[in-house]
């Protein structure tokens, strides 16, 4: 569904929070996870960070950010696979999806083909939109 310069398990991730957005919020999110062109693994990949970057400097789209520009989290949930197991956490800043962060290394994850990913909390009744906390099981395609 989302680019190719993305691993398996963080299209699991995004996929999963796209399925549990309210429609008011899924396009605009849709075209922001197209815009993403750089992708930044900080340390042990406890977060990764998600950039639009044109002419050397991060630019979004305006058409593609949500109408909150403060700090929010899109949904929580469990990315799990071969006996691994991590609990993330999907942050908007500035108007656009920004991070996927986690306690625990995500750098295990990004050999692993066969993961999946449970919402176990929708936030973004925190000033966008939504219906609350939902369950959404999402398992990557390829």
């Amino acid at each position: 569904m989302f680019r190719s310069n993305l691993y398996p398990f963080e299209l699991s991730i995004l996929n999963g929070v796209a399925a549990s957005l309210p429609e008011s919020m899924s396009d605009t999110y849709t075209s922001q996870i197209k815009h993403i062109n750089k992708v930044q693994r900080l340390l042990e990949w406890n977060e990764i960070e998600f950039y639009c970057m044109r002419f050397f400097r991060v630019r979004w789209p305006e058409e593609s950010l949500f109408k909150n520009k403060g700090e929010f989290i899109l949904g929580r949930g469990r990315i799990t696979s071969w006996g691994l197991a991590a609990d993330v956490a999907v942050w908007a800043v500035g108007g656009h999806v920004f991070s996927i962060e986690s306690e625990a290394s995500l750098k295990p994850f990004s050999s692993m083909q066969d993961v999946s990913f449970i919402l176990t909390e929708n936030t973004t009744q925190q000033g966008v939109a939504g219906d609350g906390v939902g369950m959404t099981s999402f398992v990557n395609p390829e």
